[in-house]
């Protein structure tokens, strides 16, 4: 049998053994080389095929007021969750801005409906209030709008009051708001072509 090697940064090889794909962390063979900065793209091309196919969310059960290590336990317990809900997830990071405060960095997952549940939308709602959450966003199926679904009375006057978040824009560097998957970004915004 012949071997090769493949070099993937450390997100890609825990999503592989999350998803158990693979059994153990291999040992790095390489040395003098910074994983974490060598180009992959497959999650990146996930992502926009799914963002542009299916409805789609991003979900979280990050808190800042929480520890790093309870933070890491409750997303690996959401993201458990929505695979036993069989929705497809990619691990992003998201830079967001709650209403009134400064752009903050939490882990996320964008979440995507690939059996068309007609629950996928009520699911995302009752796991955001249960990790929660303020809100999620949300783009329907065949919606280049998204929007911001309220599921906590902080955010929204009224749980589940539904504000556009805008539409979906892929790789814009100046977006103050914006996801990061892998090596690329996509962000909502209002008033763009």
């Amino acid at each position: 049998m012949k071997e090769i090697e493949i070099l993937l940064p450390d997100f890609e090889i825990e999503e592989l053994m999350e998803q158990k794909l693979i059994l153990e962390e291999p040992k790095s063979l390489v040395t003098g080389h910074d994983l974490e900065i060598i180009p992959t793209n497959a999650p990146w091309s996930r992502a926009r095929h799914w963002l542009t196919t299916v409805s789609c969310a991003t979900i979280t059960a990050w808190r800042k007021e929480r520890s790093r290590e309870t933070n890491d336990s409750l997303n690996r317990e959401l993201q458990k969750q929505l695979r036993d809900f069989r929705y497809g997830v990619i691990k992003l990071k998201g830079f967001y801005q709650e209403i009134g405060k400064e752009v903050g960095t939490e882990n996320s997952y964008l979440t995507f409906d690939l059996h068309t549940d007609p629950d996928f939308y009520n699911n995302i709602h009752y796991l955001s209030e249960s990790y929660d959450q303020e809100c999620f966003l949300y783009k329907a199926l065949n919606d280049d709008v998204a929007y911001l679904i309220g599921t906590n009375e902080d955010f929204i006057r009224n749980n589940g009051e539904r504000i556009e978040a805008g539409r979906l824009r892929f790789g814009n560097m100046d977006a103050k708001t914006y996801s990061q998957v892998g090596s690329g970004r996509f962000s909502f915004e209002k008033d763009i072509d």
